[in-house]
Formats: C-alpha cells, sequence, structure tokens
C-alpha cells in the first residue's frame, strides 16, 4: 500500500496543473468569452476537464460553448456558429478549421491552447434536447456539484492515456473524460475503481442516479445491446455514456487495472516510448513464418470520426471474403495518418486450387439435392450428405485481391467497401507485402504491426 502511495503522490505531482496553469486558461476564456457578448450578443461558457478541474497539466483544450435560443432554426445556428467561431480565431491570432459533430464547429490553436467553439441550444433540461451537444452542460453541472476528489480523475486519465484506452474519438473507441468523471464518482477513489473493475460482467450497468431497477436490468441491456459497459448518463437515462467504448479497450482496462494491483509500477503512467525502428519490426514479423499484407491508398479527406469506422467497416468486409475463400487470419488493423488502408497477418498466402463444398442430406427436400446437383459436378456421399469440388478461381491472395478490387466505384460499393474509401481505391491502390511494406508512411500501420510480433 505505501508502494502505491507513493507512486500516486510522484505521478500527482507531475500532472496536477499549477496555480499559473489555472489563471493562464481562465484568462483566456474571459478575453473570448467578452469578445463574444460584446461583438455578438451571445453567452459563451466554458466545459469539459478545464471548467471542471480534471484536467491533466499542459492540457490546454478550452472547450467553449455558445448558446442559442431554442427557437433558433438549425440553418442559423450553424450558420452564425461559425462566423462567431471563425471571428474568434481571426481576434485572437488562430487559423480555425471547421470539424463536425452534430452540426458544424469551428476548432484550432490559439498561441499554445486548444480551442474549440461549438454552437449549442440553451435549454433547461435535457429532456428538451435539441442536439446532443447540449447535454455538454448539464454533464459539466453534475460533475462540479458532485466530484470531490478530481485529482483521482486525473490518476485515472494518466493511466488510461499511459495503457492508450482514453479518448471517446470513433478512432481511439476509448473511455471520454466525463466517463472518467463518473467511474470515481461511483467508485469513491482510483483504487477502487480498479478492483471494482475485477469484478466487471459483460454489460455491467451503473447507474448513480438509480434511474432502473434492477429488475428493469436485461431491459437496459437490450436497450444498449453491444455496448460492453452501460454507465447510464446521470442526466439522461436514454444514454449511455460508455457508447462508444469497444470490447478490446474495455478489456485493456481491466487487464491493465489487474496487472497495476498486483505489481504497482510507475511504468503505468509514465511508460518510455522507444523510437520505432521500422526494419526490425519488420525483421521480428517475418521470423513468424507469417505473411503480412497490406491494402495502401491515399487518405480520403474525411476527418478521423468518419474515415475508422469506415476502415474497420472495410476491414471486416475484406476479412469476410478472405477467410471465405480459405486464408487464415492471425490478425488486421486499419491504419489512416499519412497513407490509408488496412493489413493483415496471415498463416497462409496461397489456397488449394480445389475446395469442397458440403450440400442437402439425402433426407432433405429433392428439390434442394436437385439444385445443388445442378450447380456441381462429380457428386458424391460423406454419410448421408451430397459432397461435390469445386476449383478456386484463385487460390493466391494477391490475384484474389486484384480480381476483387478490379472495378468501378459503384461495383465496389455494390460488393459493400464503403464509397469514400471506393473512390480512392479505384484512383490508385497497392498491395503492399515483404520489404515495400518499408514504403508505408503511417504510425498506425507500425504500431500495428508492433503489437504483433
Amino acid at each position: 500500500m505505501e508502494v502505491t502511495k507513493t507512486i500516486f503522490a510522484h505521478t500527482l505531482k507531475k500532472i496536477s496543473p499549477t496555480a499559473e496553469e489555472v489563471v493562464s486558461n481562465q484568462i483566456m476564456f474571459d478575453d473570448i468569452r467578452k469578445f463574444i457578448k460584446q461583438k455578438f450578443s451571445i453567452e459563451a461558457r466554458l466545459m469539459g476537464s478545464v471548467a471542471k478541474n480534471t484536467f491533466i497539466a499542459g492540457d490546454k483544450d478550452l472547450d467553449i460553448f455558445i448558446f442559442f435560443p431554442s427557437s433558433t432554426k438549425k440553418e442559423v445556428l450553424e450558420t452564425k456558429g461559425l462566423l462567431i467561431g471563425k471571428s474568434v480565431f481571426k481576434k485572437f491570432g488562430g487559423k480555425p478549421q471547421v470539424s463536425y459533430a452534430e452540426h458544424p464547429y469551428t476548432k484550432g490553436k490559439i498561441g499554445s491552447f486548444d480551442v474549440e467553439i461549438v454552437p449549442a441550444y440553451k435549454i433547461t433540461s435535457t429532456k428538451k434536447l435539441i442536439s446532443a451537444v447540449d447535454r455538454t452542460p448539464f454533464h459539466t453541472r453534475y460533475v462540479l456539484d458532485n466530484l470531490k476528489n478530481p485529482d483521482d480523475v486525473r490518476l485515472l486519465k494518466k493511466f488510461m492515456k499511459t495503457i492508450n484506452v482514453y479518448g471517446s474519438d470513433l478512432k481511439t473507441t476509448g473511455f471520454s473524460g466525463y466517463l472518467c468523471e463518473l467511474l470515481i464518482l461511483r467508485c469513491k477513489t482510483f483504487n477502487n475503481l480498479l478492483e471494482h473493475a475485477q469484478k466487471w460482467k459483460y454489460q455491467e450497468i451503473m447507474d448513480l442516479e438509480n434511474n432502473y431497477k434492477k429488475s428493469e436490468y436485461k431491459t437496459v441491456q437490450a436497450k444498449f445491446k453491444d455496448q460492453p459497459l452501460i454507465f447510464v448518463d446521470p442526466t439522461d437515462k436514454n444514454r449511455n455514456v460508455a457508447a462508444v467504448l469497444s470490447k478490446d479497450k474495455l478489456a485493456q482496462f481491466i487487464y491493465f487495472a489487474g496487472k497495476f494491483m498486483d505489481n504497482p509500477s510507475i511504468d503505468y503512467f509514465f511508460k518510455i516510448e522507444k523510437p520505432q525502428d521500422q526494419r526490425q519490426i519488420l525483421r521480428s514479423a517475418k521470423e513468424r513464418g507469417t505473411f503480412h499484407i497490406a491494402i495502401n491508398f491515399k487518405r480520403p479527406d474525411l476527418i478521423d470520426d468518419i474515415l475508422y469506422p469506415q476502415l474497420r467497416r472495410f476491414r471486416r468486409r475484406i476479412s469476410d471474403i478472405l477467410e471465405h475463400e480459405g486464408f487464415v487470419i492471425l490478425s488486421s488493423w486499419e491504419f489512416g495518418n499519412d497513407d490509408c488502408g488496412i493489413a493483415f497477418e496471415l498463416l497462409n498466402q496461397t489456397v488449394p486450387r480445389f475446395r469442397k463444398m458440403t450440400g442437402p442430406r439425402i433426407f432433405d427436400p429433392k428439390k434442394n439435392r436437385d439444385n445443388f446437383e445442378d450447380k456441381y459436378e462429380d457428386i458424391w456421399f460423406e454419410g448421408d450428405s451430397m459432397v461435390a469440388e469445386v476449383r478456386c478461381k484463385h487460390f493466391d491472395i494477391t490475384s484474389m485481391l486484384e480480381s476483387f478490387f478490379d472495378c468501378d466505384v459503384k461495383a465496389l460499393a455494390d460488393k459493400g467497401i464503403p464509397k469514400n474509401l471506393a473512390q480512392e481505391i479505384v484512383k490508385n491502390y497497392s498491395l503492399v507485402e515483404g520489404k515495400d511494406l518499408l514504403k508505408i508512411k503511417s504510425d498506425d500501420f507500425w504500431k500495428g504491426l508492433s503489437k504483433r510480433i
């Protein structure tokens, strides 16, 4: 226990913001708020971890919400919201870019600050939601009213960042800052949370405000189907705060929480990142005796929250096709920074030229048997099942993939490939294997490969 306390104290000394940081954040926000009020007569409020005092030293994220009356038309909110955002960046010397949540907003750098100007509707209850971002002020108020130990949230965030499970964007599919705050509210301390996590079941339900009776839990689990952790939003019982969290990120957290409890170490908070030696990674991959191939193309002009779900859909579709053809996949992953695509590690790069097809049983309807016999030649029986042999059109992975991609955008989209990706693939894609993998310029690709050696 003393070791753990020492680790926590050392970590908090490094990650707790100084008084100067807190004041600096507040001054920057106040200057922006005053400018928006004077020029546009619009109320601006600070949200996010800075507003809730759960941010980590060095984080200069100012999430600034500007509030419109609920009667405002969506088109007006979007247009004026972008105008205000761009005016802020022009006034304070920043360069804005337009990003998208439920509606567009501006974000970018102003000096050392990462600033977002997000338009929202001013509502009095989450029952009157007009857009998803309208919940945020209620989240901020709930945490400010209830959280007594922000340092435990800081420890949790730092732990999660080190084990790569922090972030609710659709690239990361991990834990959001708000979910971290609620987890500490429920478990009281970081240590307690690590212990509780070892007892979690699939679709564990957490409900701080007791919105649901235990007799209703099966209904709740059905409502949030396929979401591995359910934390009922205390400000809106119809929302799961952990909706974005993926199974693998939840599994990683539970696993490393247990490992830390067994053997506490500062490394779980300050892991030293070794520079990537791509040639060594490739040598290690080759020594596995497996086959690696990547489908590489130019990154489409999409934000991460749109790109990565599409890359995952693409990867699942190609995985299904490869497995159907008899290729054995050990692992696969997507990459999207700089170069873009998906990659596979397989046990085989070729399959037999013939594949056995098992058909209906002799006791099945004659129509089914006749259809099978019409489709295949040289029928024989194994037990009471009809069996045939079919010659594979492609028996090596390269020719099979080349054949699959040899079509126009519409045909590729009809085969289940997201249209945005299909457009780039048709323009110029490459199948990369062996030493040529060194040509891939993507940290995501190399991190994915290094995890699998």
